[in-house]
């Protein structure tokens, strides 16, 4: 950046622009070393001084249509600092926190019969009723609060002439000040006026994180904001996080918070829960004891131009039905999910079926008569965290491993066999597995992830829509099933603008995403009229053209069960007792975490950020313990810091804080009485095995 020259200035005139261009430079200095991707952009753009100095020293400041001195400039920072400074008027996330005065909303599992001892549902509701007796008669505040010129978080749209980011470090205690731009000029004359090296000097003696993002794309930078803001605080910190609105006129400012208040919602999502993982745990050692095949290496002579067909339930599957009775003789056929039963009812029999939800409504759906006379011989995939019953309906029990999850270990504590991102959906499962087995082209049938009209978000021929008379067990999961999609939300569709979908699909369409992103090499095609999924291509059905030998689908298929062996660790109680000792260890290091004083709100949420980054710190990604416990002290942190931000003294929430704190503690305890419980389930299991063993022995015995 050039500084301005003119001969006729005056020393007054000449020293002012010497000074303004000084903190400009030393500005540059700053970005260079600790915002190098900004200051790659300013240097790449040329952009005019935004202002002008008089002989007599009296600077005039541009920025769009508005001019001014640092006075006018200053009072409009002023006046919108007095709005965010006044809690009633400050513009604030403010997330649901009804379960405080309704707690079953706090775990609406509770009467599932699925789970092995439940413990969840008890301790989520005592640490609500703890605080409701910690409050008293007085009650709570009417929205969460961290106490005078605090908070953990704050977001400020817009940088211009700073004198609010002076205020913002000086007189508040923040733990991370986001400064967001949507707008390089304005970002730019802020170097002219902000002396940003002493601003982030005073911030970090009291904070943690002094961040600024630009993008002139406004959903590319909430993109970036979600994900920043994901990898740094515990997601629950979104409550109560303050936004300064500097400029209220930009289309592109209010484009970037629409788009981040659309999706803060899915900070919330995803995180998993330990009577889940109990239950999976309990199933994965009842199968590691049968010993089923495992999923432990890539196929074995995949022909080259092998094809499949990855099917789901989706509403699109309705038409595409006749695609697949074109080409089952030269495509591999997966079924995901109750897309089986879509599939019985039109009398097209996959080569593969794939399952992952390990509670027992996966074997209710299966025993469905059409669906469990077409699984029978069908090579049946399912999650080792399965149901065990699930692997009875068929005479080819096969079984694959889910990445982040308490039972893969169990039947191999070394990580040695393949982990698969097999969810949130079976589709998510099928997709992954079709992409590790090496398929030349896999083709999407019925993954729709979003529907065109409420009411149709499945395909009509699947059990969704079957009005024969079903079990009282299936017939309540259709119900249900219709009941959770009529909560929906628009999103891009694949062959139209946009379709109708549910948070659940989203989440399922983003990580089948992700997926396909780690197989650069696969060719995935979209054939559905639902959702787009990035990095899968449209392909109208009409332009459909499989190009696989039909002689070779046998080699296909023997290939692909070629990677199910007995060749994996089958010692489940060895690798129980390995995760009950990292348990333990990680009850050692939560209670030294959170011992110490507490003397206010900011206190309670230093020791929270402090156990989320021990929770997910790099090195315990390796550990297998971990995911038993992160998703549940995700949900705990939220409901304990939204009550500690709720109780109207500090004094209430420091002995809140240390109920809540004592309640962690007693949780994890139970979490390893259940894993006691499930080695003794292990033992019955392998004690039937091995006398069932010796009753055949003796019957073939007597009969020789």
């Amino acid at each position: 950046m050039n500084e301005p020259q003119d001969d006729s200035w005056s020393p007054l005139q000449e020293a002012y622009v010497h000074k303004v261009m000084a903190t400009y430079q030393a500005n540059l200095y700053f970005f260079r070393k600790q915002f190098p991707d900004i200051f790659d952009k300013l240097m790449l753009t040329d952009l005019p001084a935004p202002f002008e100095v008089d002989a007599e020293g009296k600077i005039t400041i541009y920025y769009r249509h508005f001019q001014g001195g640092p006075r006018e400039f200053t009072d409009f920072g002023r006046s919108l600092y007095r709005m965010f400074e006044d809690p009633d008027t400050r513009p604030r996330i403010d997330v649901n926190h009804e379960f405080v005065d309704d707690p079953e909303q706090a775990f609406p599992h509770a009467t599932n019969p699925d789970f092995f001892k439940p413990i969840e549902p008890k301790f989520r509701g005592e640490l609500i009723e703890g605080f409701r007796k910690i409050a008293g008669e007085g009650g709570h505040l009417p929205r969460p609060d961290f106490g005078d010129h605090k908070m953990p978080i704050a977001l400020v749209f817009g940088s211009g002439y700073g004198w609010h980011l002076e205020r913002l470090v000086d007189d508040w205690e923040i733990r991370h000040l986001i400064l967001v731009d949507t707008d390089l000029t304005r970002l730019n004359m802020s170097l002219y006026f902000v002396d940003y090296i002493s601003l982030y000097q005073r911030f970090a003696a009291k904070g943690f994180y002094f961040s600024i993002a630009h993008d002139e794309d406004p959903k590319a930078l909430a993109e970036h904001l979600r994900a920043m803001l994901y990898a740094l605080w515990p997601p629950y910190f979104m409550q109560g996080t303050g936004l300064f609105f500097n400029d209220y006129d930009s289309d592109r400012v209010k484009t970037l918070w629409n788009k981040l208040k659309n999706d803060l919602w899915t900070l919330y999502r995803g995180w998993g829960f330990l009577d889940d993982e109990i239950l999976g745990l309990k199933h994965a050692m009842e199968n590691a004891i049968e010993g089923y095949p495992l999923y432990t290496r890539k196929p074995l002579n995949m022909p080259a131009d092998a094809e499949v067909f990855v099917v789901g339930s989706g509403p699109s599957l309705d038409g595409l039905l006749p695609v697949l009775r074109a080409n089952k003789d030269r495509a591999v056929i997966i079924s995901c999910g109750t897309a089986i039963t879509a599939l019985a009812r039109a009398g097209i029999k996959p080569d593969l079926h794939v399952e992952i939800e390990r509670t027992h409504m996966t074997y209710v759906v299966l025993l469905d008569p059409a669906t469990r006379e077409m699984v029978k011989d069908v090579p049946l995939v399912a999650l080792s965290i399965m149901d065990p019953a699930v692997f009875t309906l068929t005479d080819k029990p096969l079984m694959f491993q889910k990445e982040i999850d308490l039972g893969a270990p169990l039947l191999d504590i070394h990580g040695k066999t393949k982990r698969f991102r097999s969810g949130p959906t079976c589709t998510n499962g099928g997709v992954a597995l079709a992409l590790d087995m090496g398929f030349s082209k896999i083709h999407l049938v019925g993954i729709d992830f979003g529907f065109k009209e409420a009411g149709s978000h499945h395909a009509k021929t699947s059990l969704y829509f079957d009005e024969s008379d079903k079990a009282e067990a299936l017939e309540k999961i259709v119900q249900d099933t219709h009941i959770t999609h009529q909560k929906n939300k628009s999103t891009e569709g694949n062959f139209c603008e946009e379709v109708l979908s549910t948070e659940i699909f989203m989440h399922s369409r983003d990580a089948m995403a992700i997926t396909i992103d780690e197989y650069p090499g696969a060719k995935v095609f979209n054939l559905n009229d639902g959702a787009r999924i990035r990095n899968a291509t449209p392909l109208r059905p009409e332009e459909l053209r499989i190009e696989a030998d039909p002689a070779n689908k046998p080699a296909a298929l023997a290939a692909m069960l070629s990677s199910f062996t007995d060749q994996y660790d089958a010692n489940p109680f060895a690798n129980m007792g390995s995760l009950m000792e990292q348990l333990q260890a990680l009850r050692t290091d939560l209670r030294r975490i959170l011992a110490g004083e507490l003397h206010n709100k900011m206190d309670i949420a230093d020791k929270l950020y402090d156990m989320h980054h021990y929770l997910f710190d790099e090195h315990h990604k390796l550990t297998d313990i971990f995911p038993l416990v992160r998703g549940s002290m995700m949900h705990m942190g939220r409901f304990f810091y939204d009550c500690a931000l709720l109780a109207k003294t500090d004094e209430q929430a420091v002995a809140f804080a240390h109920f809540g704190f004592d309640l962690f503690d007693r949780f994890l305890a139970g979490a390893l009485d259940n894993m006691l419980a499930v080695v003794d389930i292990g033992k019955e299991r392998l004690s039937a095995k091995l006398a069932g063993g010796a009753q055949n022995e003796l019957v073939q015995g007597e009969a020789a």
